[in-house]
């Protein structure tokens, strides 16, 4: 089964039901990459009121992903959010049930949202977790795609301009102001185009690293968390 990516009824029934599916400025983004020659993972984590979490993770056309969650708390539950979503979700947990599992129609960095319902958030309440998160089909995801030459879908940046770009999208994604993100220098990509390593100072979340990637002609690709192994 191909998934629809954005299912209006079910974003509409999740404002009601006291949550939303947009990614939240208190919301870390992690990296999932899978170890060399394994196409899943499993991790443990834990939520707490409005903090939570959305673990990235590249995947492609045509690939079947799953999830599976286990979460100690019963108002706690997952999203998965299609490239590039703005609030949309192809799967909400709080409708469906802690298991996902279908055929991607997209490529691209999905992101699989966990969190707290409304009312246990207000509460300060906390949820510890184990998910699974499985992607089969070709060759398996380990992280966000590469920038690559024709890979970029943002504006067509001058290189003069690049490291002030890149602040300004990593601020909209940390939800930080500009000036408490910090770049480095320009490399060149292998195969074509530019990346900018960074880091965003989250305050109390601490410090989180990230590079800016820019396809060849200039075009602006992605922002790609990075743990703390690097890519």
């Amino acid at each position: 089964m191909r998934i629809k990516l954005v299912p209006t009824f079910a974003c509409l029934l999740a404002s009601v039901l006291g949550f939303t599916t947009a990614s939240r400025a208190a919301d870390r983004p992690e990296a999932v990459h899978f170890a060399k020659g394994h196409s899943s993972a499993t991790l443990k984590g834990s939520v707490k009121g409005d903090n939570g979490v959305v673990y990235q993770i590249g995947a492609a056309e045509g690939q079947t992903m799953s999830v599976l969650f286990a979460p100690s708390n019963g108002s706690c539950y997952f999203n998965v959010l299609p490239p590039g979503s703005s609030g949309e979700a192809i799967f909400i947990g709080s409708t469906s049930g802690n298991e996902f599992a279908g055929t991607l129609g997209a490529s691209g960095t999905y992101g699989i949202q966990v969190y707290l319902m409304r009312n246990a958030a207000r509460r300060n309440e906390a949820c510890k977790y184990s998910l699974t998160v499985e992607i089969r089909g070709g060759e398996a995801a380990t992280a966000a795609p590469r920038a690559a030459k024709g890979a970029g879908s943002g504006p067509v940046v001058s290189r003069g301009n690049m490291a002030a770009h890149c602040r300004g999208e990593a601020s909209s994604m940390y939800g930080v102001k500009p000036a408490y993100i910090m770049t480095g220098q320009i490399n060149d990509a292998a195969g074509g185009g530019s990346t900018i390593d960074g880091t965003a100072d989250q305050g109390t979340n601490g410090t989180k690293k990230f590079q800016c990637r820019f396809d060849a002609a200039g075009h602006f690709a992605e922002v790609m968390p990075l743990d703390s192994d690097g890519e």
